[in-house]
């Protein structure tokens, strides 16, 4: 076998030998919650641990700012919210160990299990809301943003601690109801590690991850 045969068969080899290809992010990865992981913005301080809610096993995320303490509850996926507890402060006659009022969501407001970007898609639910210090129960609307649209994934670069760091692969997702606007990235573990709001073209705040605690 002449020397250029051999070396095109040794080339046409290797080539069959072809590394492992890249894994393209999924859209559902980006809403998946990391129990003991504590991170903080610039407004609250959000803990992340596993919990019970309304007889089902969840992932519970707490936010504590502005002397004001909530909890969500999400299934084990980060993408379906099984409701949230807003604990007493002295303004609603609580304490900050009790919740004041509890939702629960049944349809649960829910993300999609992908999308590809431009696509568009609804979050709505329904549910009843129990006030624990009148002891009443009512039904109630989600009353979140619900016509999304999937802008693409993004590597998010900000300072966490102040240092640089990128979030790889972020989703970020934008929704709109009349005038307003918000924007939106869902990091792996984290769940949601900036967001914007607009009334028309005007900023009206921001907020993002700047310190992780755990």
């Amino acid at each position: 076998m002449s020397s250029l045969l051999l070396r095109s068969t040794l080339a046409l080899g290797l080539a069959g030998l072809s590394l492992p290809a890249i894994a393209a992010p999924e859209f559902a990865a980006c809403f998946t919650l990391t129990p003991g992981l504590s991170w903080s913005s610039s407004d609250e301080t959000l803990t992340i641990e596993k919990a019970t809610f309304a007889g089902q096993e969840a992932i519970k995320v707490s936010s504590a700012g502005g002397g004001v303490g909530t909890a969500s509850y999400y299934d084990a996926s980060g993408r379906q919210l099984l409701g949230q507890e807003r604990l007493g402060i002295s303004a609603w006659g609580g304490d900050a160990s009790r919740p004041v009022m509890t939702d629960i969501f049944k349809p649960a407001p829910t993300f999609p299990q992908s999308a590809k970007p431009g696509d568009r898609f609804e979050v709505n639910g329904k549910g009843e809301r129990t006030n624990h210090v009148d002891e009443t129960v009512e039904p109630i609307d989600y009353d979140g943003f619900s016509d999304y649209t999937f802008v693409g994934f993004e590597d998010l670069e900000t300072e966490v601690g102040d240092q640089p760091r990128t979030f790889k692969d972020t989703c970020h997702v934008t929704a709109t109801f009349e005038d307003n606007r918000i924007e939106a990235w869902y990091a792996a573990g984290f769940g949601r590690i900036k967001f914007e709001r607009y009334m028309g073209s005007e900023l009206l705040m921001r907020d993002e991850i700047e310190s992780i605690e755990q």
